[in-house]
């Protein structure tokens, strides 16, 4: 008996050691103003890449308006269907760090802080609605698997975020 405990206990600890330590996630900001109509020209792009990365990469939206309520927050978020958090960045500390443009740009960033991509999610307000470049999707893919990612920054359209 004491035999069977002993390799169960070797079976165990062995077990234990070899887990694998949770890999810290890349994170998506997305930055956003309740007032501006532009998000929807992304909602279901993004709404998208929410529901296929939400296991790999976490999604925040940030809110830049002082004046944003979290009513209208939670409102338009609900509204786009989306399942994500959010924070609301009063002070304008996020703005500053990765100075993004407009509303509805995105910053990917890896585990260890660092911009991968800062942009727009994709082109398709540059073209009548029809996506041609899924630029932070391609991101994601790259990030994921372990592959240089080809376009770092893209210019989108949106409601300015004045800082």
């Amino acid at each position: 008996m004491k035999r069977v405990l002993f390799v169960i206990a070797v079976i165990a600890a062995a077990t234990m050691a070899f887990r694998p330590v949770p890999l810290k996630k890349a994170k998506v900001y997305l930055f956003l103003q309740t007032q501006c109509p532009c998000i929807y020209n992304h909602k279901e792009t993004f709404g998208s890449l929410i529901k296929a990365y939400q296991s790999k990469v976490s999604f925040t939206a940030v809110f830049t308006g002082r004046k944003e309520n979290d009513k209208d927050i939670r409102q338009l978020i609900s509204d786009l269907g989306w399942d994500l958090p959010y924070i609301k960045d009063n002070d304008h500390k996020l703005l500053q760090k990765w100075r993004p443009k407009v509303s509805t740009d995105c910053v990917l960033v890896d585990e260890k802080g660092n911009v991968l991509y800062l942009g727009t999610i994709d082109d398709g307000p540059l073209n009548m609605g029809t996506v041609k470049n899924f630029y932070l999707k391609d991101a994601l893919e790259a990030y994921l698997n372990n592959l240089p990612i080809k376009v770092s920054s893209a210019k989108g359209i949106g409601c300015s975020l004045g800082y």
